[in-house]
């Protein structure tokens, strides 16, 4: 017995993922009156059950192997092989292949789902019932019955765990056609409405001898226990039948990828069963004493196993399924006892099946076997990577290797020291640099799950040579070879021996361009080498320059300015007093040479130049006095001498109102007004002041005349009029008709020995007619302080008065406000 446990523990260490838990399908109850439990060691017989089947059959068990439950599809027995309270005419029949299906609700221990299949020549389809275990003093009841899931079908009918271990898929096949239907039951109880999928062949009817029919209507359908293949058996009675496996996601219950297989073995295809790691597949057929075994992959057939021993006269082998003990067992029918195949993942005949295994004391087998439903474990995901090399040079494969994710829901990235490599999102990479490879594997199915592998080291035989200007080096560069797998090998420009065979050196004083080349070659294959180039480009900046001042700046500093260009951006000045400066400016404070010096910060290199400072004082007038009160008429002479005083190198220049009086030290001022003084030195440099000579005599009232009469008649004589004035500043006339509307204004009248020239007789370029019109004469006295007293008007014909208007005198202002009001006529 512990050699039979040792093998069972090295074989069958896929038994977690049995559904509910291994004890919830502990007793098994089939054929006429048979059973089994697995509650011991050894699978033992029982005797006590009331189920008769030829075929379907399904039982329950709760978490401890006490039964609960078992059915033939149209009766549900109890634990205490009565039948359940209103259990009966359930619509299934016991010579459908799957008659009946039990299927725990939500991993509920109290709850379930039965569902029962009628034959193909019935018409009541696929029904389901509810138990509830809560009902009867915990012997179970019914909530309801005879609820129809499907009109038609074939005797086909199974249930495949939800990826998230709390759902499950409900899955049937139509006859007549190639459509599986499937159901969800979720937490909101059994989805009606089923996904369809319309792939592989079609199960139907054939043509027997004669007018004879025969239907496809028998086999199981079966899943891997890992959720990820669904098998199906489709057989007659006419000795035809195949075999289909397709691909199935328990996350969305898609049925996919369909590969037949239809040959001799296939004939009569009728039990089905994955071995538990689901690479081999065991198929029995009715019409055949043997069981074929079968890889997965491919669908080919491995092994013919024969069943011996048996005395009835059945032709063939009956249900196939697996058992708590890992174990598969299968039905000789009308024997009183089950063939098992011992080590069911063993390829070949070693996988050791036993023709009379569990002895039923007597009772009958018949062709069907209860249904282990199966659990999806989420086992703990494994990644491991591994290095193969095929051969040649630098050709490597990584091979990755997955255990315990599904594969439709894996992304793959891979890394090469800890960089993503582009495009490495394979199960396998071929490494193209030498470095530490890992794989990261991240599996989007009902959960997130990632995984990162082992690292592994490769070293290939490469260099990838770099050449880095070495900062401040003014043409000095790193050469790095970044080699690996073998023995280097330099070349070029100011390498030698033995700084020849170093992955990393420095060249020096590279002006232009030079290349340089490596070559690594694999110590143990002289054939297998890389070998590659790169070059090293540095060219000096021009040297530079420092920008001459058009001039000398004048005065007793001066501000100098280099300009920063692409290649020299820092910048130091010697001064002349020894001293130290940096930037683009600094303040010379005398005169002298100053030489600086650029730098490059990016290259290292230096330039140097210098620049001459010269400087120019700025001269000082001696003007003195800024504003002189004097009166003229009371000087000995009649005018008044300024001096700028005695400056050396220089040139005198005096203006007054724009015009040039003088150019030497002195100038004689004979009028009062405002006189400025300038002077240059030989090297331009200018100093200005100015003095103002205003009056201190009695003022004197402004004198104005304006014409009684002019004729502008294209005579040429009094064309227009003109208004003579002495002691008056800023006239302006404006000219009325008697209406009051303004003619004629002009402004900025001064006293003029020739006379200020103002209105033409026209209005808008047309003359106006002869008449008396009004003018207004307004303006202001030069020195006179006050403003005249009088005001009135005065109308004339043919002639034009002056009668002062208004007149004020104003102490504190020197200027004559006053206004003329006249008129005059138009010849």
């Amino acid at each position: 017995m512990w050699l039979y446990m040792s093998l069972w523990f090295s074989c069958f260490l896929w038994l977690p993922v049995q559904a509910q838990s291994i004890k919830s399908y502990a007793n098994w109850y089939f054929g006429n009156g048979a059973g089994v439990t697995f509650n011991s060691s050894t699978p033992q017989a029982l005797t006590d059950g009331k189920l008769i089947s030829a075929e379907g059959c399904a039982s329950m068990s709760d978490g401890n192997g006490q039964l609960l439950f078992y059915t033939n599809g149209s009766t549900i027995w109890n634990r205490n092989h009565a039948v359940m309270l209103g259990a009966t005419g359930l619509g299934g029949n016991s010579q459908s292949t799957q008659s009946a299906l039990i299927v725990p609700y939500q991993n509920s221990d109290k709850q379930f789902y039965v569902f029962s299949v009628a034959t193909q020549n019935q018409n009541t389809g696929i029904q389901y019932a509810y138990v509830d275990m809560n009902l009867n003093a915990g012997l179970g009841g019914l909530t309801y019955k005879n609820k129809l899931l499907l009109g038609a079908s074939s005797e086909k009918i199974t249930v495949i765990k939800h990826c998230n271990n709390l759902n499950h898929w409900v899955i049937t096949h139509d006859f007549g056609s190639n459509t599986f239907r499937v159901y969800l039951i979720n937490d909101n109880g059994l989805i009606l409405t089923p996904a369809l999928y319309k792939v592989g062949s079609t199960h139907q009817s054939l043509a027997g001898a004669g007018h004879s029919t025969h239907q496809q209507n028998k086999g199981y359908m079966k899943p891997s226990h890992d959720g990820r293949k669904l098998a199906v058996a489709v057989s007659d009675s006419i000795q035809s039948g195949f075999l289909e496996v397709f691909d199935f996601d328990n996350k969305t219950g898609a049925i996919s990828n369909p590969v037949k297989l239809e040959s001799a073995e296939t004939v009569g295809a009728y039990g089905l069963e994955f071995s538990p790691d689901n690479n081999l597949l065991y198929l029995s057929s009715m019409f055949s004493k043997r069981i074929y075994q079968i890889n997965v992959a491919g669908l080919s057939v491995n092994a013919t196993l024969p069943v011996q021993g048996q005395t009835n006269t059945s032709p063939g082998i009956g249900a196939l399924q697996i058992a708590p003990d890992g174990r598969i067992y299968g039905t000789p029918p009308g024997e009183d006892y089950l063939l098992a195949i011992n080590q069911p993942n063993q390829p070949g005949t070693g996988c050791g099946l036993v023709s009379q295994a569990v002895n039923l004391s007597g009772s009958k087998a018949r062709a069907g076997l209860p249904f282990l439903l199966d659990e999806v474990l989420v086992l703990p995901p494994e990644v491991s990577i591994s290095l193969k090399k095929p051969g040649g040079c630098n050709n490597f494969l990584l091979e990755s290797k997955i255990a315990n994710l599904d594969p439709n829901y894996l992304i793959y990235q891979w890394y090469v020291d800890d960089v993503a490599v582009a495009g490495g999102n394979k199960s396998t990479l071929k490494p193209d640099k030498t470095g530490t490879y890992k794989l990261k594997i991240r599996e989007t199915k009902c959960q997130d799950r990632q995984q990162t592998s082992n690292d592994i080291r490769v070293v290939l035989v490469e260099a990838n040579p770099t050449a880095k200007l070495i900062p401040d080096s003014c043409g000095t560069f790193l050469l790095n070879a970044h080699a690996s797998g073998g023995a280097i090998q330099w070349t070029g420009t100011g390498i030698m021996p033995p700084r020849d065979q170093l992955d990393s050196l420095t060249v020096s004083k590279i002006n232009g361009s030079q290349t340089y080349r490596v070559r690594v070659t694999d110590p143990d294959d002289a054939t297998c080498f890389a070998e590659k180039q790169v070059t090293a480009t540095f060219s000096p900046p021009a040297p530079f320059q420092v920008t001459t001042p058009t001039r000398s700046g004048c005065g007793d500093t001066l501000t100098v300015q280099v300009s920063p260009t692409t290649n020299w951006n820092t910048f130091s000045w010697q001064l002349p007093n020894g001293s130290t400066a940096t930037g683009t400016t600094v303040l010379a404070r005398q005169s002298g040479l100053y030489p600086v010096t650029a730098f490059n910060a990016s290259s290292g290199c230096t330039s140097k130049d210098t620049l001459a400072v010269t400087l120019h004082p700025i001269p000082t007038l001696q003007l003195g006095q800024h504003q002189i009160d004097t009166c003229l008429a009371n000087t000995s002479n009649g005018y008044l001498e300024l001096n700028a005083g005695s400056i050396p190198d220089v040139t005198y220049t005096w203006t007054s109102d724009g015009k040039v009086l003088g150019t030497t030290q002195f100038l004689k001022a004979y009028s009062y007004a405002t006189y400025a003084i300038t002077v240059r030195t030989s090297a331009g440099c200018l100093a200005s002041d100015s003095v103002r000579i205003t009056p201190r005599c009695p003022p004197v009232r402004p004198a104005v005349y304006v014409p009684g009469a002019f004729t502008p008649n294209q005579d040429g004589m009094n064309e227009v009029l003109v208004i003579y004035s002495s002691g008056a500043a800023q006239m302006t006339l404006t000219v009325y008709n008697r209406w009051g509307e303004l003619l004629y204004k002009a402004t900025d009248g001064t006293s003029s020995p020739s006379g200020w020239a103002t209105w033409d007789g026209t209005y808008h370029g047309q003359p106006v007619m002869s008449g008396v019109y009004a003018y207004k004469l307004e303006g202001n006295g030069v020195d006179y302080p006050g403003r005249l007293p009088k005001r009135g008007s005065l109308r004339w014909f043919g002639k034009v008065l002056l009668l002062p208007m208004l007149t004020h005198i104003n102490s504190s202002n020197s200027l004559l406000k006053w206004v003329a009001i006249g008129s005059f006529p138009k010849r």
